[in-house]
């Protein structure tokens, strides 16, 4: 039986754009967490099977990626100062997950982090736990009360591969069925290349020191928003990304390992797309289909909370801010950047 998830349910718990779900763990029960602590452990670093996709590119796929990324607003970059009369918005992306890198962009971080007047994260630790407390309350968010069912929304092999999957950890067929689908992803062990777990992740790291230095933190979100996101997926959407990911035995190692990299190397939107080209090649499902999918769960999890964030970010008062999210939030036209160009920013890349 295979243990892992590939593809956007496993990255959604592990990856570089839901901050919210990062920082929920703590206070998830019973086997989730348990196998979340578990399974993310740093020692499963050593188990890595990864690699980069993008050097593998064709000679025709690398002019195609080179031709989206010229096209893709603020494609490059992880740190963009944003600037309209008096004020600057420093805007940093971020990786949730730990990773020895991170070390060294602290330290060419720290002046800038000091000298915010306030810094904006997506969820801050403390207030994060309460307010996903309230949020988990609404079991309408992860389990279904009504038909149809998870065991009516997939396939017969799927279903059976995952009620066995779960049978192991003691989880009955009734109790499985009545899971919506994009929460299964909790259950599938999460790619060892992820870090997940075993250091702090940037946001982390900026938090702790807005902190030690009594800088005023502010949430862009409350803490459930990255929950919403996903359970506003539709059903049956959920239902078909948990059987593609159920099917698909590419290696989800090159996937987490292609996006880490891209992201060091503050090409992001390179990964995005790769990610978006290779998923799911292994199984028979149209192209349009997967586009459709991925592109439904970007509008959802990702570009619709960041133009939330917009208000949020223009009534804070303060001449400078630090605004750090997931690097996720920052490519393409619905990005972070570009909705700040569209309202007037002068936008500057900055070190990183």
């Amino acid at each position: 039986m295979r243990r892992v998830a590939n593809g956007s349910f496993a990255a959604q718990a592990q990856g570089l754009d839901c901050g919210a779900m990062r920082r929920s763990t703590p206070l998830l029960t019973g086997p989730l967490l348990v196998m979340l602590c578990l399974l993310c452990a740093g020692t499963l670093q050593a188990l890595c099977t990864g690699s980069d996709l993008r050097p593998r590119l064709t000679a025709d796929a690398g002019a195609q990626l080179d031709a989206r990324v010229a096209e893709t607003p603020f494609a490059r970059g992880n740190h963009w100062i944003a600037s309209k009369g008096d004020r600057q918005i420093h805007v940093i992306g971020t990786i949730h997950t730990g990773d020895p890198r991170l070390s060294s962009i602290m330290r060419r971080l720290r002046p800038v982090i000091r000298s915010a007047d306030v810094i904006l994260l997506e969820t801050t630790r403390d207030a994060g736990q309460a307010e996903l407390s309230d949020t988990l309350k609404d079991t309408r968010l992860f389990r279904l009360s009504q038909p149809p069912f998870l065991s009516d929304l997939l396939p017969a092999p799927a279903w059976d591969q995952l009620t066995s999957r779960m049978a192991e950890d003691g989880y009955s067929l009734q109790s499985v069925a009545r899971m919506q689908p994009w929460f299964i992803g909790f259950f599938l062990e999460p790619s060892p290349c992820s870090g997940f777990g075993a250091t702090l992740g940037l946001d982390d790291r900026i938090e702790r020191m807005g902190q030690r230095t009594e800088i005023p933190i502010g949430a862009l979100e409350h803490a459930g928003a990255g929950v919403e996101a996903l359970a506003r997926q539709p059903l049956r959407d959920q239902a078909r990304l948990l059987e593609l990911d159920l099917t698909s035995q590419m290696n989800p190692d090159d996937q987490v390992v292609t996006m880490t990299e891209a992201y060091f190397e503050e090409r992001l939107a390179e990964g995005m797309l790769v990610q978006e080209w290779t998923l799911y090649r292994d199984v028979p499902v149209a192209r349009t289909e997967v586009t459709r999918l991925l592109a439904g769960m970007q509008t959802r999890l990702i570009d619709d909370r960041t133009r939330a964030w917009i208000p949020v970010i223009e009534r804070t008062p303060g001449k400078v801010l630090v605004v750090a999210v997931g690097g996720a939030h920052l490519p393409g036209p619905s990005g972070l950047p570009a909705l700040l160009a569209a309202r007037g920013y002068r936008l500057t890349r900055a070190p990183f």
